[in-house]
């Protein structure tokens, strides 16, 4: 019950968090378009005066141990390792004295 009440809370919340659509902001629109004078100005706004370039084969001389995946493998190389040695620590030096 309690999960019930929890998910329609949550739900709420984010209905309560979503941005209310209102129709005045689609009313002014069409005014501004339909005056002469401001239609410059909307170009001269959406030109760019910055070029973007994005390289997705050149990563910069990435190296090798810069990988996720090196370092996911190196990750789990030094637990194993850390794993043998207290493995080995446990083992050595215990004597088992069974009496009859």
């Amino acid at each position: 019950m309690r999960g019930v009440l929890l998910s329609l809370v949550c739900a709420a919340g984010l209905m309560a968090a979503l941005p209310a659509k209102s129709s005045a902001a689609f009313a002014t629109a069409p005014a501004a378009v339909s005056s002469g004078a401001p239609a410059p100005v909307v170009v001269a706004l959406q030109v760019p005066d910055k070029t973007i370039e994005v390289n997705i084969g050149d990563r910069g001389g990435a190296r090798w141990y810069r990988s996720p995946v090196w370092i996911a493998i190196g990750a789990l190389a030094i637990v194993v390792i850390l794993l043998l040695i207290i493995v080995a620590a446990r083992v050595g030096g215990g004597t088992t004295i069974v009496k009859d």
